[in-house]
């Protein structure tokens, strides 16, 4: 008798385990991202911490290397095959406005089990920081990862040239005049200004009191005063011969070797260059233009889900909160990325620069028109390179372009 009786309470408390079990069902959520390299591993410790924390939830880690352009398409590509939309998404700020449009997100206040926790964590950021994505009042996401750009300097190329730390340019035209004398004194290049998209072009048109929208921002405006200045100075760097005809990533792989004086990219790139650089490495602001006020496009990305599920939706909350938390945080800025909440987190040796710039910043300019955005994308950057890199006349091939895009923008 007492046997059956303690065979039954082991089969009570076997019974009880498995009910316990069946309460806590693994939510498994899917992430994406562009990172690689070290930035990828930081944002796989940073999974690896939540699911210690979160054990009943799973995160599927889908990276594809590129731009945040190249992310989307993919994207875009693998759910018209049929397949669900991302339940976390990490996307660029130039993309928002295309995402909200055209492929449905689930807002951040839909993902909150309640008002409370979605007031507590909205409190994680100033109002600044969540603007960055935000679209026509809806939240359709929360800043993950937000960069400026910064110049990245040789010490070593300055020296040979006869420059000292005090010779860093501040403003474009210094750095014009720095370039003739290392092209006078050295084999190398002067400087580089970034290509892959429309960033670091938004840098020196908005620095200029230039523009690439207008006021109402439903059309495209190239032919203003600021835009065509910035253009027709980045076009002279080229043509004096101070920056070379390359590729970004040969850009990248040449300031590296020590070929190239200052790089001007985002500050997310500190940890290649203090792995790889062979030199004297020091991290200096981004120049501005004598007689305007310095303005810099906010880089970086969002989380964005698209997720309908609800028991997804709670997870993705909880991950959410996680990235936006002071233990977040201060593992994903080990990338380079800057703070995007009110907590303060250590600093990676060089990004006093960019900390500093955070005074001159604003959003990351969208292309209106939805689909439409991609496509004046894509036409901006090819006139962009014909003008910068090959001598297209300025002003002209600005003012076809602007004729263009505004057209697909009327008639769609």
């Amino acid at each position: 008798m007492k046997k059956l009786a303690t065979l039954f309470l082991v089969l009570l408390m076997v019974l009880s385990t498995a009910s316990f079990a069946a309460g806590e069902e693994t939510v498994t959520l899917n992430l994406w991202h562009r990172w690689s390299g070290t930035n990828e591993e930081i944002l796989a410790e940073c999974v690896a911490q939540f699911e210690a924390e979160h054990p009943n939830i799973k995160i599927e880690i889908t990276a594809k290397a590129g731009e945040y352009f190249e992310l989307l398409q993919s994207m875009i590509a693998d759910a018209a095959a049929g397949n669900e939309k991302p339940d976390i998404f990490v996307g660029g700020y130039n993309l928002l406005n295309y995402i909200a449009s055209e492929l449905e997100p689930t807002n951040v206040d839909e993902l909150a089990p309640s008002q409370e926790e979605l007031d507590a964590l909205y409190d994680c950021f100033t109002p600044e920081m969540l603007a960055l994505s935000n679209v026509d009042g809806e939240q359709i996401g929360l800043p993950l990862a937000v960069s400026n750009m910064v110049m990245y300097v040789n010490m070593d190329i300055f020296e040979e040239a006869g420059l000292t730390e005090e010779d860093i340019p501040t403003t474009w035209e210094e750095a014009a005049q720095v370039c003739e004398v290392i092209k006078n004194n050295t084999d190398h290049y002067g400087l580089y200004l970034q290509l892959p998209d429309n960033w670091g072009d938004q840098a020196i048109i908005f620095s200029a009191g230039g523009e690439m929208l207008n006021e109402t921002k439903d059309r495209v405006d190239f032919t203003n005063e600021g835009c065509i200045k910035a253009l027709t100075t980045w076009q002279e760097f080229y043509n004096k011969g101070y920056t070379p005809i390359c590729t970004d990533a040969e850009s990248m792989a040449n300031f590296s070797a020590g070929d190239i004086a200052m790089n001007l990219t985002t500050i997310m790139k500190i940890n290649t260059f203090n792995e790889y650089a062979a030199f004297d490495l020091r991290v200096a602001e981004c120049p501005g233009f004598e007689g305007y006020d310095k303005q810099l496009p906010a880089g970086g990305a969002a989380m964005i889900s698209f997720t309908t599920d609800d028991a997804k939706k709670a997870a993705v909350f909880e991950f959410m909160k996680y990235m936006s938390s002071q233990e977040g945080m201060e593992t994903f800025t080990k990338t380079g990325y800057l703070c995007v909440t009110k907590d303060e987190v250590p600093m990676v040796a060089g990004q006093e620069a960019a900390y500093a710039q955070t005074v001159y910043a604003r959003p990351w300019e969208c292309w209106p028109g939805g689909s439409l955005g991609l496509e004046i994308d894509a036409r901006w950057l090819t006139v962009r390179n014909a003008i910068v890199m090959e001598g297209a006349d300025v002003v002209s091939s600005l003012t076809a372009l602007e004729e263009e895009c505004n057209m697909l923008l009327e008639n769609a």
